[in-house]
């Protein structure tokens, strides 16, 4: 166990002190649920080979209209919307069910007409491929944040985002996102999964090219270990974070540089920002819904029927919620090498899906995922600590109240 915890804590970046940054205490009181993610195509149109849906999560149905009423009064009983709620959209392709997506267009736009009626929030996640004009001139015109994944240069993107006919999706994604870059560069951001042989610096420079000003990069998940980058991928992706802080830093206008999401949350909380015990709300704040209206802790587990918490018709099953929280979903404090790592409130513990599903090797602690953490804090921290001294004004876009952060 003294190895363990020292090769946790061999790493710690000089000028870094872990009492600066507490986590916040979890709440023990009643969760109230203010997001939820709907799953209502059931399927996908594409067959990427990475894809970590296909491996955990059974065949699923379409959703129908009356499950979607019912889910819209489950999280705004009586019209009634309180501040932070959202609706997500992506699991599978929601663009298969277009209809039911322009069902809840409508009824959002009806809650923003009505008095001292805060506006909920809507994310879509999709793989961009059906955004024909009609459907670029909705989503630009109906508020809502949206996110494409692409992975970069046509010869990685290629390689695994590809169709049922096994052909790639490159050629007609990349003026899609162009366009919406342009339409809705505050609302729009990229996800690039990093997969075995992936540099990321050019990954990232292909998505920034085409002007998208939030890009996420995030190492694959999968039972296939070939396809997870090794010590070669992690030691490049150092050099990019490396390298991606000194620019931010270095630079005049700083805003011309296109914002890696998950490097901004970790710069935010070595300023001691959202420092939290667990790394999101699922099944606390947060729940999956399928197509017949049961409650999952998120759209990752969707389906699996060990992780049913409840029904929208029925509640939340507080004993199933109870249990999810104190188990799968439990506090970083509470998973053992998580107690020892310096960096365990700049990321809140493993994803609670990653974990469960995929097991040490792809999500839990001291795995790939675990590394790329720790490059990133230390790149934020020689960040914060190189701009308080030179630059502080400029920390300010990172503040949670400041930033434009999907």
């Amino acid at each position: 166990m003294q190895h363990f915890k020292q090769s946790l804590k061999q790493d710690l970046p000089k000028n870094f002190n872990l009492n600066d940054v507490p986590p916040l205490p979890l709440s023990k009181k009643h969760w109230k649920v203010q997001s939820l993610a709907l799953d209502v195509s059931g399927s996908c149109n594409l067959a990427c080979r990475y894809c970590a849906e296909k491996t955990s999560q059974p065949t699923r149905n379409p959703m129908n209209v009356t499950t979607l009423n019912a889910v819209l009064d489950f999280i705004f009983p009586h019209e009634k919307v309180q501040n932070n709620m959202s609706i997500r959209f992506g699991s599978g392709e929601p663009l298969l069910a277009l209809s039911l997506l322009k069902r809840v267009d409508a009824y959002i736009k009806q809650l923003r007409n009505m008095n001292d009626s805060p506006c909920p929030q809507v994310f879509i996640t999709t793989n961009g491929t059906l955004i024909d004009d009609d459907v670029s001139k909705w989503l630009s015109s109906s508020g809502w944040h949206v996110k494409i994944s692409f992975d970069g240069p046509k010869s990685i993107h290629d390689s695994w985002r590809v169709t049922k006919n096994d052909r790639g999706t490159y050629d007609l994604l990349k003026p899609i996102i162009a366009s919406l870059a342009k339409k809705i560069q505050n609302r729009l951001s990229v996800t690039a999964v990093l997969c075995k042989g992936t540099d990321p610096r050019k990954v990232f420079d292909e998505i920034a090219n085409l002007g998208v000003g939030h890009i996420e990069l995030v190492p694959v998940v999968h039972h296939d270990m070939s396809m997870m980058p090794d010590s070669a991928d992690l030691e490049l992706y150092r050099e990019f974070i490396q390298d991606y802080a000194r620019r931010f830093v270095e630079c005049k206008n700083h805003k011309k540089i296109s914002i890696l999401i998950r490097f901004a949350d970790r710069v935010c909380r070595v300023m001691g920002y959202n420092n939290v015990q667990i790394p999101c709300g699922a099944g606390r704040s947060f729940y999956g819904v399928d197509s017949n209206g049961t409650l999952y802790p998120c759209f990752r587990f969707i389906g699996i029927q060990d992780y049913v918490l409840g029904n929208i018709h029925t509640g939340i099953n507080d004993k199933l919620a109870s249990a999810f929280r104190a188990g799968p979903g439990r506090s970083y404090k509470k998973r053992i090498p998580c107690r020892f790592c310096w960096a365990a409130s700049l990321c809140g513990g493993p994803c609670f899906s990653c974990a469960e599903l995929f097991g040490p090797g792809s999500g839990g602690p001291l795995s790939i995922h675990c590394a790329y953490v720790f490059a990133d804090a230390k790149a934020a921290v020689w960040l914060v600590n190189s701009l308080r001294k030179n630059n502080p004004e400029r920390l300010l876009s990172f503040l949670p109240k400041l930033q434009k952060i999907l």
